[in-house]
């Protein structure tokens, strides 16, 4: 009898091990895509420049302009590249740190202004865009 106990005992965790790892991967989505996301339109968490002010019910508030890019895309460049990269969207590269030591900065608002770290000549960090926006 003590057989048959040990034997239904061993059986309802299999099947409990079994129900959780079929429940996992249901939740973990499991699908045929190649994990590329499939969202469409801008990052709305990105930092980017040029941004434009608009109104919007009332409010003036600034949206990223038609030719606007994610700065993230300068991290890792040279400040010169970095430069050249937002001048093509008629953006400026202001450096606020450089190499652990601060540096001063224009403090009006400007909505073509990037500010960045630079760390040994390279783009290490972004600060902001526009001073304040």
């Amino acid at each position: 009898m003590s057989g048959q106990r040990v034997h239904r005992r061993l059986l309802s965790v299999a099947a409990a091990t079994v129900s959780i790892t079929v429940g996992a991967l249901a939740l973990a989505g499991c699908s045929d895509d190649s994990g590329e996301a499939t969202a469409k339109g801008r990052d709305l968490t990105a930092l980017q420049c040029p941004m434009v002010e608009t109104e919007q019910n009332g409010l003036n508030q600034y949206t990223p302009a038609k030719n606007a890019f994610d700065t993230a895309e300068l991290l890792g460049l040279g400040l010169a590249e970095a430069r050249e990269k937002a001048a093509r969207h008629n953006c400026e590269i202001i450096v606020s740190r450089e190499d652990d030591k601060s540096r001063p900065v224009p403090i009006e608002i400007d909505p073509t202004r990037i500010y960045v770290y630079i760390a040994h000549g390279v783009v290490s960090q972004i600060e902001g865009v526009g001073g304040g926006l």
